[in-house]
């Protein structure tokens, strides 16, 4: 993708007027150009991420007066599906940051989250080192991701060792967070804990896409623990909260696969631009003057529009349950964002990968060639759907229309 095609081709731009005035166009520009490249080569994006850091991509929630941009969340989506159209990597990468930020956000006042919200102003991004699970439903696998930390009382320190499953972004994170049972008093506490010795950095990812966000086993070996980084857990929520606490996940997710499909649209332009030849049956010499291939360009540009409104659909609905909170709307409006996400990725997980299918039709075996790399573009988006399956949501969807039945509380639905 040139420079100038990754801006304006066909009327579609990478770039949205939000980040181009942060000062992240020529970041998530020289991103785009130098995907497939990384994807052939296997090349881990720890420069791009690195640049990404540096311009504050990490703290746009952060009010401007407290070393952020200030973005609302709408805003922080809008800039990250940028990025997920010029790498879905690593958008989907800085996933778990962004959540422990608006986790921060909303109790700053306390010492853990204060202390993480002081990691992102330094320009840091924050890694998860919880317990992979603890349901007790029939394949789930618990695993013991530092979940105790042993006090060692010669170095005045703790040290907890562990291994957790799908650590996606956990490679390119400076910090880890996470609860665990402390030694002396055998109490549950939060920690914090900052990259050093101990911390794995191999890539035992196997998945068939989304290959370089990092996601396979994170290792933790006697990591130090520093006894002022301990924190009392949160406290419980009111009775009355709203109960749905994960919706951000799934609409983030979601997010990533509008911005996957935005840049299809964006492949296609000049897939079709860039044919030379067309089949002797055609109905023009030239590819790009095909009647056919031009409507199949014009739907795949259709259906990538209907994406992102939906998609822009759910996240207008997760803001409103956020600029809800502590109201009496709040329940209401965090339930009906919950479902809103529902919908989203019942709808965009169907959709998504039929319209990157079709970028290979119109190219043909024109683009067929691992050079281009144009099929990550499917791959990614059915690795990034399969985390917490459409098929349990449209059941979901179904029954709250015909007995009220509400979601699922937990953070794997």
């Amino acid at each position: 993708m040139t420079e100038t095609s990754a801006l304006q081709p066909g009327g579609i731009a990478l770039v949205s007027p939000l980040s181009a005035a942060l000062g992240f166009s020529e970041a998530i520009i020289g991103i785009a150009a130098t995907a497939a490249q990384r994807e052939r080569e296997q090349r881990l994006p720890h420069e791009e991420i690195a640049t990404l850091k540096a311009l504050g991509f990490g703290a746009l929630r952060l009010p401007a007066d407290d070393g952020g941009r200030g973005l609302s969340l709408s805003e922080l989506f809008a800039v990250a599906r940028d990025v997920a159209a010029a790498d879905s990597n690593i958008a989907h990468a800085l996933r778990n940051h962004f959540w422990q930020v608006e986790a921060a956000l909303k109790q700053r006042a306390l010492p853990f989250h204060a202390h993480v919200l002081d990691l992102v102003r330094q320009r840091k991004t924050i890694g998860l080192s919880f317990v992979e699970s603890d349901a007790t439903a029939a394949g789930a696998r618990p695993s013991r991701v530092l979940s105790r930390l042993e006090w060692d009382e010669r170095k005045q320190v703790y040290l907890g060792s562990g291994d957790k499953v799908y650590a996606t972004g956990n490679l390119y994170n400076d910090a880890f967070i996470g609860v665990a049972v402390e030694s002396r008093a055998n109490t549950t506490v939060q920690y914090v804990l900052e990259r050093a010795e101990g911390v794995s950095d191999e890539d035992d990812w196997l998945g068939f896409g989304q290959r370089l966000t990092g996601s396979g086993t994170a290792r933790f070996r006697d990591v130090v623990v520093k006894v002022e980084h301990v924190y009392a857990p949160d406290p419980p929520k009111a009775p009355e909260a709203a109960p749905w606490g994960f919706t951000f996940h799934q609409i983030y997710l979601t997010n990533c696969i509008a911005g996957i499909v935005r840049r299809v649209v964006l492949d296609a332009v000049e897939v079709l631009r860039g044919r030379k030849r067309n089949f002797y049956h055609g109905g023009a010499a030239h590819p790009a003057d095909e009647p056919a291939l031009q409507a199949l360009l014009g739907r795949i540009r259709a259906y990538a529009a209907s994406i992102e409104a939906s998609a822009d659909r759910a996240v207008q609905a997760l803001q409103r349950a956020l600029d809800s909170e502590g109201t009496n709307e709040e329940y209401a409006a965090t339930l009906a964002a919950t479902l809103a996400a529902s919908e989203a990725k019942v709808v965009i997980d169907d959709i998504a990968p039929q319209v990157a299918s079709w970028l290979i039709d119109l190219g043909s075996g024109s683009v067929v060639s691992s050079v281009g790399a144009l099929d990550r573009h499917w791959r990614n988006i059915k690795v990034i759907a399969s985390h917490n399956p459409r098929l349990y949501k449209e059941r979901l969807l179904g029954q709250n229309l015909l007995t009220g039945q509400l979601p699922p509380t937990g953070a794997f639905f």
